[in-house]
Formats: structure tokens, sequence, C-alpha cells
């Protein structure tokens, strides 16, 4: 006797691929563009690199060294740090004005922190409340050797910096210093100053545009046009800059259009807020907000999210014909 067969249509579909499949993945990333590039072809993917942003040095930046005298002057109750990068830039700028030799001169960056006025700013970081936003400025800080500090924990946005700011105790007066992070974290200082805390921002660079923004205008066309269907978002400025091309370009409505029926990937709810409110739905978050988790749920829910959506994506380049 033979054994039967199912018929066709009742054979188990076979599994759906875990990665991109070949297909084009757009990344706005700038500092870390090599970085995101490498993990969308570990999945499978064709990155398409569109750097959205360039970190400008403030020139002479007096607010860092007024920042510097004011902390050594023991009038700040606590510090918030938001980025590594920022740190860093921060200490760069602000040391000299606790360098005597330099009598508060302007910095010329990170050579021109000299190593006594590092070792006073650190020794003045000591004797406030630190709290870092997240693993980034909390490394740098340990590479100014303090470890006294409150990390914020995920998703690290200013909600859960006023979260663990609040957990200090009552605000009413007190002193706050906020590193800024290329441009002003207006709920935070709303929020803090709400609860009776003076807000002092520091700002340490700014976000502009990269000097060539020809990637950036090519991968625009490129996602309007059909071309790409899987897009990876990191930041609210990413979005902002994108949005302020394409509009350069001519490009909005159409984008939006590309984007509703393709792949929104945001790392984060400060990421989502910012396309919701270019009206633009992402279709999730990773579960954490990390680079690497992004890519890897991107790679997991692209072809079941384009499914969904009656998009068949930019066929696999293995596949296209030449």
């Amino acid at each position: 006797m033979s054994t039967p067969t199912h018929p066709r249509n009742d054979r188990p579909s076979p599994p759906a691929p875990s990665d991109f499949a070949g297909r084009r993945v757009i990344c706005f990333e700038s500092r870390r563009a090599s970085e995101m590039a490498s993990l969308i072809q570990r999945y499978g993917g064709v990155p398409v690199t569109a750097p959205t942003l360039r970190e400008v040095p403030i020139e002479r930046n007096e607010r860092a060294l007024d920042f510097a005298r004011r902390l050594a002057g023991a009038e700040f109750d606590v510090v918030i740090l938001m980025t590594g990068v920022g740190t860093r830039a921060l200490v760069a700028e602000a040391a000299p004005a606790l360098e005597p030799s330099q009598g508060g001169g302007a910095s010329d960056g990170d050579a021109g922190a000299d190593a006594q006025g590092v070792s006073l700013l650190a020794a003045a970081l000591s004797s406030v409340q630190i709290v870092a936003r997240g693993p980034k400025p909390a490394s740098a800080l340990r590479e100014l050797g303090l470890t006294r500090f409150i990390t914020v924990r995920e998703p690290n946005t200013w909600r859960e910096i006023v979260e663990a700011v609040s957990a200090l105790g009552d605000l009413s007066g007190k002193r706050i210093a906020v590193q800024e992070h290329g441009a002003p974290s207006h709920e935070l200082y709303a929020s803090l100053s709400a609860s009776g805390a003076h807000v002092t921002p520091v700002p340490v660079y700014r976000w502009a545009l990269p000097e060539d923004t020809a990637p950036l205008r090519q991968a625009l066309r490129l996602m309007a046009d059909g071309g790409a269907a899987i897009t990876l978002f990191t930041s609210r400025a990413q979005v902002e800059h994108a949005l302020l091309v394409a509009a350069e370009e001519g490009l909005v409505e159409r984008l939006r259009a590309a984007l509703a029926r393709g792949v929104v990937a945001s790392i984060g709810p400060v990421c989502t807020e910012a396309l919701r409110a270019e009206g633009i739905e992402p279709d999730f978050e990773p579960e954490h907000p990390k680079m690497g988790h992004l890519v890897k749920t991107a790679a997991a829910r692209a072809l079941e999210i384009l499914v969904a959506k009656g998009n068949r994506g930019d066929a696999p380049l293995q596949t296209q014909s030449s």
C-alpha cells in the first residue's frame, strides 16, 4: 500500500528568509556609516549609504568655557551628558578655562585641552551629580576616571532622563547643566523647568548637512522612484535633514508615498516622534534602541511587511535581469 501524498497546496510553505534577500537598504548614518553598511551586508542587503549629518564644532565656545568656570565655582548641582562624542567635545572645549596658562582662551580642539585643565575639569565634575544618557557618555566619563554617575535606562529619551533626575529628589532650585547634542532638547528643558529646576544648556557642536549632499539626493530620488523599499532611521536629525533635502528636490509627497508602501524602521521613540511629525508612520522599533538590533529586526521583518503592503520591493539584485 502506497503512502498517500499531500496535495500540493496542503504542503507547508517554506519559511520566509530572515535576511534582506539582496534588496537595497537605505541608511542615513554619517559617523557610523561604514558600520551600518557592514551590518546590512551581513544580513544579505545592499546598503545605500546617504549621510545626512555633519558635526560642526562651535568656534571659541564661550558657553562651554563659562560652564567650566561655573562648575569649578560649585554653581551646578547636576550635569546631564547626552552623548559620548559631545562629552569628549565638552572636555576639549571647556578644560582650557581651568588651565591657568591659557587664561580662559579658546580651545584648539582635543589638542588644546591641556592635561591640567582636563584634570581640573574631571575633579569639578566629580563634585556634582552626573547623569549619563546612555553607555557612550558613560564610557567617556570612565576615560576621565569618573565612575560615580547615573546611567539613564533605555530607550534613553528625554522622558527617561527626567525620570532619572527626578529620582534624585526635589528639583526645586536645583541648578542643572545639559550638554546639548547637536540641537536643543526643548522637551527636556521644559520638563525640568516645570519641576522647579534652573536649566543651563551647554552647546558643544551643532548638526549641519554634509558638505557633499549628492549621495543623499540620489538616495532620495531612488526611494521616490521605488528603487529601494527598506529605509532605516536612527535619529531625529536624520529625519529632519532627509525631509529638508527632499523638499529642495521637490520629492516630499512622492517620498512619503514610497515610505508608506515600503519598510520604515525607527531606532526608538525620539526618532519615531520625528517621523510621525512628518506624516510618516514607522513599521517598528527594535527591542533595544541599538544599531545592530535595528538592522537584525529589519532583516527579519522586511519581507513580511512588504508582503502585507502588497509591495514586492525592489527585486533581489541577484535575480534582476541586466
